[in-house]
């Protein structure tokens, strides 16, 4: 009996999405009725595993992007505010948007919110391109009645991920420009340059210092097994990642990064920004400190830091304030629990918040910067030694061989 992928809704509103086997479209509708659920959307298993897997690769069906989902946002923040109905304006953004599944996505929501559907079930409809830290947010905002001005918070936390993550990217694209390079450059002296100059040394038949059998040796080890040396390095990549998705290892490797120099505090700086912006925007949404808390915890990819938001959670449940619960891990920085502590006694913790979040993004572009100017000419030194190394190691036979000839 074929499988149907369902989306409904309860009688109060809530949405279920699951399988179900049924001979039609509409022996699955019937289901559903009896289950007292409202069919939404009915469709076979197969025509949903080719959407997903097609979906990757036409325009017309791919998911928002994170850029696209920001300016998305602060647009939609903009004409909420000035008082257009959501429907209208999302109908505005998709007739102004020039990409074909901006336009999909956008119709879709539209559709749903027709049909008598909240905000928050549109956007849930559009998984992929809303993470469920986005859909708690708005679902928070229908509850409180502020749209604009949570959308507007929204969208600055957006804009602030984006630029915490270019910032992240950039500060790493020149080093790994220059590392890349010099593999090249160390990659084409050992497999074709040095392996001509070898030709020579075999004709004179001269003993060669230890440097230089070295350099010959590994340049004929990749010549001849340099693929069995790149087959090793990609599995061991590739195992690597697996090992890092058991729990214990990555909270092994997690903790061994956070006590690096230079490296460590600067990690911590950049989690550290992003989950107090993600409290700041959740917290001026109204949502629930222990809500907030969860979803903020899923933003951070460091496993130390997770866990310590897990025991902060505990201690939460138990009575102890914020500040209390998440200095005693011991992980994040004093100056954010004192933030977080005067904003509990004043009764601005999102404020406080706020200004945690731009502060730890001040002291991570300054740490960046200490970063880069280290590593930079540490690789540039590292890169030129090996590279003389490799030149000095050849030419060193032929300058014996200059002199015995003098």
């Amino acid at each position: 009996m074929p499988r149907y992928r369902f989306e409904a809704l309860t009688y109060a509103g809530k949405s279920e999405r699951g399988f179900v086997e049924g001979e039609s479209v509409r022996a699955i509708r019937q289901q559903l009725l009896l289950k007292q659920l409202v069919p939404v959307k009915i469709e076979p298993e197969t025509q949903w595993v080719k959407m997903v897997f097609w979906q990757r690769l036409f325009s017309a069906n791919k998911p928002l992007t994170k850029s696209e989902l920001a300016i998305l946002t602060k647009q939609f923040a903009l004409l909420v505010r000035s008082g257009v109905q959501i429907d209208e304006a999302l109908l505005i953004l998709s007739d102004e948007s020039s990409k074909k599944h901006i336009k999909n996505i956008l119709q879709s929501m539209v559709a749903e919110l027709r049909a008598g559907l909240p905000l928050s079930q549109a956007i849930a409809s559009q998984e992929a391109s809303f993470d469920p830290l986005y859909q708690g947010v708005v679902a928070a905002a229908e509850q409180s009645g502020q749209m604009g001005q949570v959308l507007t918070h929204l969208a600055q936390f957006l804009e602030k991920r984006q630029a915490l993550k270019q910032k992240a990217l950039s500060a790493l694209a020149y080093p790994a420009m220059l590392t890349g390079v010099s593999f090249m450059v160390i990659l084409f002296l050992m497999t074709y340059v040095v392996p001509q100059i070898a030709r020579v040394f075999q004709s004179t038949k001269q003993t060669l210092p230890l440097t230089t059998r070295f350099v010959l040796g590994f340049s004929n080890f990749l010549v001849d097994w340099g693929w069995l040396l790149l087959i090793a390095i990609v599995a061991s990549i590739y195992f690597s990642r697996k090992a890092l998705h058991r729990a214990d290892i990555r909270l092994r490797f997690d903790r061994i990064i956070l006590k690096l120099p230079v490296l460590g505090p600067l990690l911590l700086g950049f989690e550290t920004a992003r989950f107090a912006n993600t409290m700041s925007m959740l917290v001026s949404a109204n949502v629930p400190i222990l809500d907030a808390l969860k979803s903020a915890r899923n933003t951070l990819s460091n496993y130390v830091l997770r866990q310590a938001i897990d025991s902060t959670e505990l201690r939460l449940r138990e009575g102890a304030a914020l500040s209390r619960a998440l200095g005693s891990q011991g992980v994040f920085s004093p100056i954010l629990i004192h933030l977080i502590r005067s904003g509990e006694a004043s009764g601005q913790l999102g404020e406080m918040l706020k200004y945690s979040a731009e502060n730890a993004e001040l002291e991570a572009e300054q740490k960046t910067k200490i970063f880069t100017s280290l590593l930079e000419p540490i690789l540039i030194l590292l890169m030129g030694l090996l590279v003389l190394g490799i030149v000095m190691a050849v030419m060193q036979p032929i300058l014996e061989m200059n002199s015995a000839i003098h």
